[in-house]
């Protein structure tokens, strides 16, 4: 209750085994998730799960994806554990399918920002 969520799971990956999205060749991986009854689409930043647990959980939180139903790009500030208990801060997106370009222009903006900041 409360928020949206998807599971990572990459191909080949099995139970136990990590994964990792290959962005080899100047591939840009998109993270993104549906909400088809709203008909919302969720953007994560890729570039912060590196390597990740066989059907790792990403939320948004259920306000973030009910302000794109409302007709705007919304953004929500996650805090991920990553490894050594390293924090990294997330910038999720939501947008419905009209603002579904300009969601995904903001979110290469704030990848690139967050990775020329080290």
């Amino acid at each position: 209750m409360g928020e949206h969520k998807i599971q990572l799971i990459v191909p080949g990956q099995e139970r136990g085994q990590s994964g990792s999205f290959d962005q080899t060749g100047g591939r840009i991986v998109l993270l993104a998730g549906y909400e088809p009854e709203l008909e919302i689409f969720i953007l994560w930043d890729s570039g912060l799960y590196p390597d990740f647990t066989y059907s790792r959980n990403v939320q948004v939180k259920a306000e973030t994806v009910y302000g794109a139903f409302a007709g705007k790009v919304c953004q929500q500030k996650r805090h991920i554990r990553r490894q050594k208990l390293e924090i990294k801060v997330e910038t999720v997106l939501t947008a419905r399918a009209k603002l579904l370009e300009e969601a995904l222009l903001i979110r290469m903006k704030l990848t690139r920002t967050r990775m020329i900041s080290g």
